[in-house]
């Protein structure tokens, strides 16, 4: 099944929102994993009134399966299923719960993000499930072993000049390691003209498109109204329904990316290097 990636350059275009929104909508079961290595906004915004109530656990998520699964190599969908929590709102979504800071960065180095890429991936392809990634800012720190197994990566961009301006060298860079076709640019809060601008300015595909919809938007990135929109009939939430099922036709249809090969001890060093694993 698919996974898709979702980054932003700077200036917080809303990946979260976006994040949160598409897994509520999506077409089938979904996996949403708050990927940010900066500290993960899923939880604590749209489903936070639930973190409060005790319906969700802040002990299970990206950080625990690092944890149980340090002493491992291989990435496997069992491993990842006892650190996935259901979505109270979203039924056929389940959570992987993100970092709950910067802090917790340093514990994950880059074997575990690797295995991590391994699980997602298998998972949804024993579960026919597909999987939502949210991977924060794009940078340094990104997971690359994430980008390696989406079949998507979209980087997030508002109709705005700073928004494009910021998205210019983020493209370039995410180009030298994401394959032409595997990459695209999500729009949102946008218009049907903001889409346009955006698409002539970078010279790139939108493949995705949110439009500017606020009172819905603060019920995936605040938690209003317990994260359950007001209404289905929200031009948000039809957008989302909209491009999740075709997202998900079109990307089921497409061979997956290449397998990933398994960690190599005498490598880490090296690659923690690379994604700054190592650093603190």
């Amino acid at each position: 099944m698919a996974v898709i990636v979702l980054l932003s350059p700077k200036c917080a275009p809303g990946v979260s929102t976006a994040s949160a929104v598409l897994a509520y909508a999506w077409p089938c079961p979904v996996l949403l994993a708050d990927c940010d290595p900066g500290g993960g906004d899923l939880a604590a915004g749209w489903l936070g009134q639930w973190l409060v109530d005790g319906h969700l656990t802040t002990d299970r998520g990206v950080l625990s399966y690092a944890t149980a699964t340090r002493h491992t190599r291989a990435g496997a969908a069992d491993a990842l299923e006892p650190h996935l929590q259901v979505v109270p709102v979203a039924p056929r979504a389940r959570l992987l719960r993100g970092l709950d800071g910067q802090a917790q960065r340093t514990a994950l180095d880059a074997a575990s993000w690797q295995r991590l890429a391994h699980a997602v991936r298998e998972r949804g392809a024993t579960d026919h499930s597909d999987v939502l990634i949210d991977a924060g800012r794009f940078g340094g720190w990104t997971p690359r072993p994430l980008l390696n197994v989406a079949d998507l990566t979209l980087l997030a961009v508002r109709p705005l000049a700073r928004h494009v301006l910021a998205a210019a060298p983020a493209l370039a860079e995410l180009g030298r390691c994401v394959e032409p076709d595997r990459l695209g640019i999500a729009a949102l809060a946008t218009t049907t003209a903001g889409t346009r601008d955006i698409r002539k300015a970078l010279g790139h595909r939108v493949n995705l498109e949110l439009p500017d919809d606020p009172r819905t938007a603060r019920v995936f990135s605040d938690g209003v109204n317990a994260g359950e929109p007001f209404t289905l009939r929200s031009s948000l939430v039809r957008a989302a329904t909209t491009a999740g099922t075709r997202l998900h036709h079109a990307l089921n249809l497409r061979p997956p990316p290449p397998p990933l090969r398994q960690p190599d001890p005498a490598t880490t060093e090296r690659a923690q290097s690379a994604i700054g694993g190592g650093q603190s």
